[in-house]
């Protein structure tokens, strides 16, 4: 079976123009950040890693309470994410650095242990600290 060649015209030059002008926008400060955490704690859980959002919540509250009082415990933070022992947040731009200092120099009690926090990513936007941690992982075990 043979195929047909057919010729089609090219497009008209309006058509190939866009009716609206591109625009470029620029977000100076951002509503919102974005922390990547990693809960420590000693002597280690067995099995390692599987730490719960209220657990996440409490300790998070505590932290901040324990550095900022009552004011600190008022910082709305979301919890977007739960992988083991590590989490994702958001939080308002405008507490980031009060936030950083808190959960940094936390040391406090769950279940017996102490706890605390590792700090792996933070980021005015969502998709450069998920893009961090993957290109982590792209590298890991890399020559070996």
């Amino acid at each position: 079976m043979e195929a047909e060649m057919i010729d089609v015209p090219p497009q008209s030059k309006k058509l190939q123009k866009s009716s609206q002008p591109l625009q470029r926008i620029t977000i100076k400060s951002p509503e919102h950040s974005y922390s990547h955490l990693k809960m420590t704690f000693d002597p280690p859980l067995d099995p390692p890693g599987m730490v719960d959002a209220i657990t996440w919540r409490t300790t998070l509250t505590n932290s901040l309470m324990q550095y900022l009082g009552v004011v600190g415990s008022a910082i709305r933070i979301d919890i977007l994410h739960i992988e083991g022992d590590e989490a994702v947040l958001r939080l308002p731009t405008t507490d980031v650095v009060k936030f950083g200092a808190a959960v940094s120099g936390f040391v406090g009690t769950s279940e017996g242990r102490s706890v605390g926090f590792k700090t792996l990513g933070d980021s005015a936007f969502l998709m450069g600290l998920i893009g961090r941690a993957k290109k982590e992982h792209t590298w890991n075990g890399f020559g070996n």
